[in-house]
């Protein structure tokens, strides 16, 4: 299955979110399948690099409101305006070191926010389909060499993963007991994502580029963790499948699905594909965390495949060699908006 562009002409998409990593590259890839994106976020922070402001992502939203999603009469408010056609819900608090140290921010922001987002939206009678980004970190990870399936149990350790499962059990419950017109509803969680533009605290390629840029040593938590990376464009383009399943009234549209890599790669491989991009070897030191975080993690990506025709096009170090050639290019002063659409134009996805 490809991306429509047909299904997306004209509807209005919106993004919540749209001034993260992900909802960036979301709006920049809508706009490009001809859709109306409009945008929920919180108030940019000023810093040094944006991918949304270094992009001007403002230029492809045709509206886009600043608010926090845990107020819910705002939201309301705005939802109801907007009169979307689609929603997808990416907003959340992301990180999740931070989690550790703002447990209650996290917790309300991704369960409360979500929540509101929900009910807004099947009070609506204009949105057709609701796809909510949560995480491969939503299950209950023990640390064993198996590739987690969407069956298996939810549960983790720190507050972000934790404040993600929560909200994978609110979704299924108020899609079920709060929706009066059966608008369909999937989570959708997605291994590690990467990317070129991504800019976010705590993440370890933005971590890299910053020690690269600073001349500086980097400490990491873990250099033998293994995760599940892949590229942003791999990851959105199963988003987008799922979104069309909804607009094409596919009953069948699963109510969860992964969407990862085949395999993992330990965070010190992921270092010396990058090293090979900038030609530098990185100064590191070895931190542990604070608290206890899995050693493994890898997704079975079964459904996927078999419901959407849905495969990574990417393998993992080419997404690693393409995000760092990103990077180094940005770096090198070419604009971010013509390296994203570069990209997307390569990815030879649907007919563009």
């Amino acid at each position: 299955m490809d991306i429509n562009p047909k299904i997306w002409n004209e509807k209005r998409v919106l993004v919540t979110g749209h001034t993260g990593f992900k909802g960036s590259w979301l709006s920049m890839l809508l706009g490009k399948l001809g859709a109306e994106v409009v945008g929920i976020s919180l108030p940019p922070v000023p810093t040094p690099y944006s991918l949304y402001s270094d992009a001007k992502i403002s230029k492809i939203t045709t509206r886009e409101f600043f608010l926090d999603i845990r107020n819910n009469i705002q939201l309301e408010r705005v939802v109801k305006e907007l009169k979307p056609d689609y929603i997808f819900h990416l907003a959340a608090q992301a990180f999740v070191q931070k989690s550790v140290q703002h447990p209650r921010e996290t917790i309300t922001t991704n369960v409360d926010g979500t929540t509101n987002l929900l009910l807004a939206a099947f009070m609506s009678q204009t949105v057709n389909g609701i796809t909510v980004v949560t995480t491969d970190k939503v299950y209950k990870n023990i640390g064993a060499p198996k590739a987690l399936n969407e069956s298996d149990a939810l549960g983790s350790n720190d507050p972000y993963s934790a404040s993600k499962a929560a909200s994978e059990l609110i979704v299924a419950s108020l899609a079920h007991a709060n929706n009066p017109r059966g608008i369909p509803v999937t989570t959708v969680r997605a291994g590690n994502v990467i990317g070129g533009g991504d800019w976010g605290e705590d993440r370890l390629i933005p971590d890299l580029i910053r020690s690269f840029l600073m001349q500086s040593r980097l400490k990491i938590r873990n250099p033998d963790a293994t995760r599940p990376w892949q590229h942003v464009l791999d990851c959105l383009y199963g988003y987008l499948l799922v979104a069309q399943s909804h607009l094409s009234s596919d009953l069948e549209t699963p109510k969860s699905v992964n969407f990862g890599p085949s395999t993992s790669l330990s965070v010190s491989q992921l270092i010396c594909v990058l090293e090979k991009v900038f030609k530098h070897n990185f100064k590191l030191e070895v931190a542990p965390s604070s608290f206890q975080e899995a050693m493994w993690l890898e997704l079975d990506t079964q459904l996927a495949l078999q419901f959407f025709g849905w495969q990574p096009k990417l393998s993992i170090e080419q997404s690693i060699m393409q995000a760092g050639n990103w990077y180094s290019n940005f770096l090198a002063k070419c604009d971010a908006a013509e390296l994203m659409l570069k990209e997307i134009d390569q990815y030879k996805v649907g007919k563009f």
